[in-house]
């Protein structure tokens, strides 16, 4: 006796996977992937600004120490001229980014000999750094010159970080929330 062959025993059955089964996966990426974007973009931000407030947190480190080593006062001072041969500092208490905002750049220089040490130019575009101070000076004992000095990095009002620079000359980062 003989029995004809089914189809299931004919041809194995393929593995793999149906052209339906992959428009479903590349639509729920999609979905999680846009979902992901804007987050993503707070992440990046948020990133970029810790790093720009660490650059200023390098040049009030480096001010401090050369400070001490040369047993001399030295300047950390906004200026919109960073970049250029005659750099110099900013002192205009001005609404724009070229006067009263560090995010323009700065310069760690000697105060009394106006030697620069070091230069840092403009951050990005969309980087505001204002603050009330010009100048941050730091004397022969590691002492800052003022009370209590902040500068708020943000991005367009938002996603902040700030830089503290404490009487006796401690730095600290502190987030979006934190106060000084």
């Amino acid at each position: 006796m003989s029995f004809p062959l089914s189809p299931e025993q004919v041809l194995p059955r393929q593995g793999g996977i149906t052209l339906t089964e992959a428009l479903v996966t590349l639509a729920i990426m999609g979905i999680l992937l846009a979902m992901a974007l804007p987050s993503m973009r707070a992440f990046v931000i948020q990133n970029r600004l810790a790093a720009e407030s660490r650059l200023l947190i390098a040049a009030l480190t480096l001010a401090r120490s050369e400070a001490v080593k040369r047993g001399r006062a030295v300047q950390v001072c906004r200026s919109s001229t960073a970049d250029a041969a005659g750099a110099r500092c900013s002192g205009a208490a001005s609404d724009d980014r070229d006067g009263a905002d560090w995010a323009a750049g700065w310069l760690v220089l000697e105060a009394d000999s106006r030697r620069i040490l070091l230069r840092q130019g403009a951050l990005g575009a969309d980087t505001q750094a204002p603050a009330g101070r010009a100048t941050i000076t730091y004397h022969a004992s590691g002492n800052a010159s003022s009370s209590y000095t902040n500068v708020k990095f943000s991005h367009k009002g938002e996603f902040a970080r700030t830089v503290c620079v404490a009487s006796s000359g401690r730095i600290s980062l502190k987030s979006d929330s934190d106060q000084c």
